[in-house]
This record gives C-alpha cells, structure tokens and sequence, in this order.
C-alpha cells in the first residue's frame, strides 16, 4: 500500500475513519477473496444489491486502489448497463487471482501509521492505535464504519483494474461491429 493512494482517499473522503483506512489497505492486499466463497450465493447478493441502487451517471466507474485492483461502482455500473453477472464474472475472475500476504499487508498498517504520526490522516493517531488494539492479527475483512457508510453509501466491488478496462474496451468494440 503506497501513501499516495491513502492520501488520495483522505482527499476524496475526509470523513474516512480509522476501520475505512484499514478496510482500503486489506483490500488492497487481499483483493476480494472473501466475498467468493460461493459465487451463486455472491451473485444473488449483487443482483439484490443492484436493484436496489439508483444508476448514477455522473459517478466514476472506478477508483484505484492500489496493487491493480478498482472499487468497481455498481452505481456507474447501473448508468452503463453494466449487469450484476458480468460484475459477478469480474469480481470471480479477479479473486482467483488475488492471494494476499499478511506481512505485506501489515507493512501498508504501518504506512498508514506513519501517515497518522505526521498527522495526514482525517483521524487522530490515538484513533487508529485504538482500532488496531482490537483488530486480530488474523486480518479479518471488516465493514466500513457507519459514518463512512451513511456518508458515502459505498456501493462497489473490488476488481482487477485491467479486467474492468478489458471489459470496457470488448464492449466498445462490440457496439462498433
């Protein structure tokens, strides 16, 4: 995890805390594994999701995240005609492919720490101190924290950034033909 992308996301999201900036490192390294176990059970889930989203054009299709991968946003999605199995195929495609280290990411932690320390985070230092107390060495994946979550209604995936961009360019192509 490189400093460059939390500060990107501090920018975009001020009112990011603590558990959200751990959220971004875990899924930088971990990509979306976690949400694959069954993927007809993880397609349903999208497709119930997405329907209960409103399309919204003016929303960026992705966001960089770092180590190739994007928040896919279902709601750009929606705008695009982007279906749920097609982002269900991506997200498939992309967890086969994304194993994860805990070591490494351990090392974004302390990136993130070292941010906080020089105070260029949204939270206070003793904030983050606080969360990783009680945050188990396993890394487990977490929910974003309610304030992010009613602030920013978060709605995406986490994708390879190469596959979202091949998938672009293959839809273009074939609304040429």
């Amino acid at each position: 995890m490189t400093a460059d992308i939390l500060l990107t996301h501090f920018e975009r999201y001020p009112r990011m805390e603590a558990q959200d900036a751990v959220k971004l490192i875990y899924q930088n390294e971990f990509g979306p594994g976690h949400l694959i176990r069954d993927e007809a059970k993880s397609l349903k889930m999208l497709e119930e999701e997405m329907a209960n989203l409103s399309a919204d054009a003016k929303e960026a299709l992705y966001e960089p995240i770092g180590n190739g991968l994007c928040r896919l946003n279902l709601r750009a999605c929606l705008s695009r005609g982007i279906t749920a199995a097609d982002v269900s195929r991506l997200l498939s495609e992309t967890a086969k492919g994304v194993t994860g280290d805990k070591k490494r990411f351990w090392l974004g932690v302390r990136v993130l720490q070292e941010l906080a320390d020089a105070d260029e985070t949204p939270f206070e230092p003793v904030l983050l101190d606080l969360f990783l107390a009680r945050y188990p060495k396993t890394c487990p994946p977490m929910h974003h924290s309610e304030m992010y979550s009613r602030i920013y209604q978060p709605a995406y995936r986490v994708i390879s950034q190469k596959r979202v961009k091949d998938y672009m360019a293959l839809r273009r192509a074939k609304e040429q033909e």
